[in-house]
């Protein structure tokens, strides 16, 4: 059975926030774990049981590709929550780590994509960044004053330790 990106995130945030809470427990009964205190870790849990409900509030739809598309639509989102979190890097680490994670997904998707011959702009409306490359005219360049071909001369030691030349 296929694990869809969505439920991955899921799992994945579900584990996280079971995992800061049970060192919440850890430090109720005494035990001295390293890392944030017992507040900032109940904060974390609690934001990363905010990213679960975020994902769960996507209709799965058996549609990959609109799953996906979906889940990327929380991504400013999810960035405007870390924003918020100026003050507590810890909680605003679950709200970007979140973004950063969902990125990662769209980029192993499209790396898979295209090895499955795929073309990138079907899979999100952009061209090919490599499609550039064929109509590059650097080629021409040769006989013109473009910044590209400039040859720049360096002095040897233009920085020496006492701020002469």
């Amino acid at each position: 059975m296929t694990t869809t990106a969505r439920d991955y995130l899921v799992n994945r945030f579900e584990t996280d926030a079971a995992v800061l809470r049970e060192r919440v427990a850890l430090m109720a009964r005494g035990t001295k774990v390293p890392g944030p205190d017992a507040s900032t870790s109940g904060r974390m849990a609690d934001a990363c049981d905010e990213v679960v409900a975020m994902l769960m509030a996507i209709a799965s739809h058996g549609d990959a590709s609109a799953e996906l598309d979906a889940i990327m639509a929380l991504v400013p989102l999810l960035e405007r929550r870390a924003t918020e979190q100026q003050s507590n890097p810890a909680v605003r680490s679950v709200y970007a780590g979140a973004a950063t994670r969902i990125r990662e997904i769209r980029s192993a998707e499209a790396q898979s994509a295209q090895a499955d011959g795929i073309p990138s702009e079907a899979l999100d409306g952009t061209e090919n960044p490599d499609d550039e490359l064929e109509h590059d005219d650097d080629l021409d360049d040769l006989d013109d004053d473009d910044v590209d071909d400039d040859v720049i001369d360096f002095d040897e030691d233009d920085d020496s330790a006492d701020g002469s030349k």
